[in-house]
């Protein structure tokens, strides 16, 4: 067996990782009609002794996967090579893509996901990926991918906000200053500090630094930079990670992964005329999309009257992989929800009524209604089955109607934030068609069935200069994800972009991490504001990183700051704030507005 390299930082996702390739000769007891030609293997090692071994091809991780059938493989056979090398694990076929990459080729893969607590033959795992591969390569298989993987690996580490205990706590500005003056940080996403870990291993305080994926540097060099600055600082107990992930700035597209996702488009039959906080938004006829944050009132001159604008980010609805289709004025038309949703829905209850119709017992029982042989005693199962099917194809009648008639027209840009060279800002105002000029900043959609995150309010308000303190819980609610809470990270993220006349830029962000078991912040979710538990507006976010579990956000003083001198209009506030005694307030909590 090949022995496991000098634990160094290697990527795969997962950073931290040694990383040994090598070929492994058939075993003496393989059938002699094997391939001559033996197959690459691969293993590796986390710093904190997570381990992977398989090939030919393993997926970067952490990665999506879903369960696919692979036709004759040799469960049966492959099973006894897990139990002759000691290997402890759940064996399944998979398609997988990496986190950072819902369009890639999906990898076809024999995963075993091991449960290391209850494993002792990790030293075995390339020996047994070697064989099961081998097995697979006689049986006409050898495209497979076979990939033993600590579970933990395969869904990726948890993220928390740091702790003012934490040493480096103190010094992070010192540490971050000291980073981007000395360290070479081209390719680089994001820079941050966080307690990272696994479940049964010791959340450590982290520096993170997500970096793209089509960057080809060597990134060891990287973190042997960071650690000498952390030695410098007295910090040789903070770690450094380096991730690959998706751009910061990513509206959602339809993907080969992607599930049809109807939770909340349709709130009447004849489909949702009232835009409201979490629907999707996006360019005219367009397939990608982001969250309607919410409306603001605006009043262009001290005399002029309140007009309601949606609230969302600019790059949600000039989207780069549109960018010369699309007007790069504030003309640019709008949907709400957009067009790719509403035929998501329609296919999906197209296929629900199919799929109703052909399943039993409604086929057998229709069949025998035809005929006229219905018994007396299965009508009324038949008529609870039909009335089901009806429901859905009325549904289905009103929202073709809503379709044809592009009802989810809303309207148009109305300003936007542009593209600075020294600052992130990203926010547009949608003016709507007067049809659709029905605000709504209702919260009743951030009370979920089976997990309550109601807001001690009924609408949201803004008000200027609202401290935030550190681990603060905040609640958005995104297209993707829904209702999430989050927590409030003090410590200032760095994130790194590309301006659009090529100029380099690094700009400091706040940034908000999802509670344990909350929801991740998913492409599509660009655009949610953030709201204390009074309703209070604290900002809107634009972007996540690794798995949505870190979320940058644009506090709403800049924001609003920034459309007021964009625009030059008087004065802005969250829809219903400019009526007398409408919007909630928490105990001591002032009203002011800009």
């Amino acid at each position: 067996m090949a022995k496991l390299a000098e634990v160094d930082c290697h990527i795969f996702c997962a950073p931290g990782a040694s990383k040994d390739i090598c070929t492994l000769s058939p075993s003496q007891n393989h059938d002699p009609t094997t391939p001559s030609h033996p197959t690459t293997m691969e293993a590796s090692i986390t710093a904190t002794g997570l381990r992977r071994a398989g090939g030919p091809k393993l997926c970067d991780i952490p990665y999506n996967s879903r369960t696919t059938v692979i036709e004759q493989l040799p469960f049966q056979e492959l099973q006894p090579i897990l139990e002759t090398w000691k290997v402890c694990g759940s064996m399944q076929s998979m398609e997988c893509t990496p986190c950072y990459d819902d369009s890639a080729e999906p990898i076809l893969a024999l995963q075993v996901m091991v449960d290391t607590p209850r494993d002792d033959s990790r030293e075995n795992w390339l020996q047994a990926a070697q064989e099961m591969h081998d097995l697979l390569r006689r049986h006409g298989l050898g495209h497979v991918t076979v990939d033993i993987i600590d579970w933990r690996l395969k869904v990726g580490p948890n993220i928390l906000i740091c702790e003012p205990t934490d040493a480096i706590f103190s010094k992070w500005d010192m540490v971050r200053k000291r980073i981007l003056d000395s360290v070479d940080v081209s390719g680089f996403q994001m820079l941050g500090c966080y307690r990272m870990g696994y479940k049964d291993v010791e959340y450590k305080p982290t520096i993170l630094i997500t970096v793209d994926p089509k960057s080809e540097r060597n990134w060891n060099l990287a973190k042997q930079d960071v650690n000498n600055i952390l030695n410098e600082f007295d910090l040789s107990m903070v770690d450094v990670e380096i991730y690959k992930d998706r751009s910061i700035f990513c509206a959602r597209r339809p993907s080969i992964q992607s599930e049809i996702n109807s939770r909340y488009l349709v709130h009447t039959r004849e489909g949702p005329r009232v835009a409201t906080i979490g629907h999707s938004v996006g360019a005219r006829d367009s397939d990608t999309y982001g969250t309607f944050g919410g409306w603001l009132n605006i009043r262009q001159k001290p005399d002029s009257e309140w007009e309601p604008f949606g609230l969302t980010c600019r790059h949600c609805i000039f989207d780069k992989h549109r960018q010369d289709a699309l007007i790069s004025e504030s003309a640019q038309e709008v949907d709400c929800p957009t067009y790719g949703k509403v035929k998501e829905c329609i296919d999906k209850l197209t296929e629900t009524v199919s799929y109703l119709k052909r399943g039993e017992p409604y086929r057998t029982l229709e069949q025998l209604r035809v005929d006229g042989d219905l018994p007396d005693d299965r009508k009324a199962l038949w008529r609870n089955l039909r009335d089901l099917i009806k429901s859905h194809e009325d549904d289905l009648t009103h929202l073709h109607s809503y379709y044809d008639l592009k009802t989810y027209r809303f309207g148009e840009v109305w300003a936007h934030s542009g593209d600075g060279t020294t600052r992130i800002m990203d926010w547009a105002l949608l003016k709507p068609h007067p049809t659709r000029a029905c605000p709504s900043n209702k919260f009743g959609q951030f009370t979920e069935r089976y997990l309550p995150m109601f807001l001690k309010a009924e609408n949201g308000y803004i008000e200027q200069g609202l401290p935030l303190d550190h681990g603060q819980p905040l609640h958005t609610y995104g297209c993707e994800s829904n209702a999430a809470i989050c927590r409030y990270s003090i410590l200032p993220t760095t994130i790194f972009t590309v301006a659009a006349n090529g100029e380099r830029r690094a700009t400091d962000e706040q940034s908000v991490c999802r509670r344990a078991s909350q929801p991740s912040f998913e492409p599509g979710d660009s655009g949610a504001l953030l709201f204390t538990g009074y309703g209070n507006a604290v900002g809107m976010a634009f972007g996540g990183q690794v798995q949505g579990q870190i979320v940058v956000f644009t506090h709403i003083d800049d924001l609003i700051a920034d459309i007021k001198e964009q625009t030059g209009v008087d004065e802005v506030v969250f829809y219903t704030q400019e009526w007398p005694g409408e919007p909630s307030r928490g105990p001591g909590e002032r009203d002011s507005g800009y």
